[in-house]
């Protein structure tokens, strides 16, 4: 299942650009609603505190992220993006994006394109991913779907993935959805995934604090 907004802003990462959203303003043009993007309709809100900031990039091995900030208007955000594709012809270049809080548009960014963000301090985002599988993919974890890279890390070094490739049907977004909501309630810090090598074979291991016991 692909996105069939139009795309008004290319960069030079292919599946890394911007789309058309959905919507309507009022008479003043000062409010916006924002209407659902084409795709599953699965929408995920995420606030941002007025001290927030990534420590790391992130890679999605079977999500795509289509990401609408909410926010004020004169709010630089930068963006940050690598890719990561096995087989790209652009793999491990770099795109550095500047936008603003813009209810009109949306931030498309494919599977295996690493990113991360300055300047989303008391900024609301909306995510519609959409989600893909693959059989056997050693790349992806369904349980947690984000491989952590430190933002100091050199190009060169970043991992090399392979991205899931087959869309998925509803009642797949139901039960992946309903193993998200258990997860979540024991879920109290959550895991940092990272590549790592063993014996020359490519392995991922969790990171999560450790908790200390109350006295």
């Amino acid at each position: 299942m692909k996105s069939n907004d139009p795309i008004i802003q290319k960069t030079e990462i292919e599946g890394l650009h911007f789309e058309t959203n959905l919507y309507t303003t009022s008479t003043d043009n000062g409010i916006y609603n924002v209407i659902a993007s084409s795709g599953p309709g699965i929408t995920d809100l995420v606030t941002h505190s007025p001290n927030f900031y990534y420590l790391h990039y992130g890679i999605h091995v079977g999500q795509v992220d289509r990401l609408t900030f909410f926010g004020d208007l004169n709010q630089k955000i930068t963006g940050y993006f690598v890719d990561c594709r096995k087989g790209s012809p652009t793999l491990h270049k770099q795109v550095v994006l500047e936008f603003y809080p813009d209810p009109s548009k949306k931030l498309y960014i494919d599977r295996g394109i690493a990113h991360t963000f300055d300047g989303l301090e008391n900024v609301l985002t909306r995510d519609e991913p959409i989600w893909y599988m693959s059989a056997g993919n050693k790349d992806y974890n369904i349980a947690n779907d984000v491989i952590n890279v430190k933002r100091d890390t050199p190009l060169d070094d970043f991992p090399v993935v392979t991205i899931n490739k087959f869309p998925i049907p509803r009642k797949a977004y139901e039960f992946v959805l309903e193993l998200q909501h258990l997860t979540m309630v024991e879920l109290q810090h959550y895991p940092t995934r990272i590549p790592i090598t063993i014996n020359g074979e490519k392995q991922y291991v969790n990171l999560k604090p450790k908790v200390q016991e109350q006295r």
